[in-house]
């Protein structure tokens, strides 16, 4: 059986790549179609999948330094 911390992260990691492939996938739209509302829809999902690196490296910190496993 898997740890909370193993299932929260490997879901984490999840969203972090749904995020920058629903990114890519608005960027590559904008630039076959030329749909002006795919542009920033994409771009504010690659700052999302960013935003949950940072959260991930957080989480990942706080965890070591209160010696959870």
């Amino acid at each position: 059986m898997s740890s909370l911390r193993s299932f929260h992260l490997v879901f984490v990691v999840t969203v972090i790549i749904a995020a920058d492939m629903f990114g890519a996938w608005g960027v590559w739209t904008y630039s076959n179609t030329g749909e002006s509302w795919t542009l920033p829809v994409g771009l504010l999902s690659f700052a999302a999948g960013l935003a949950f690196v940072a959260y991930a490296l957080w989480f990942v910190r706080k965890l070591d330094t209160n010696h959870i496993e």
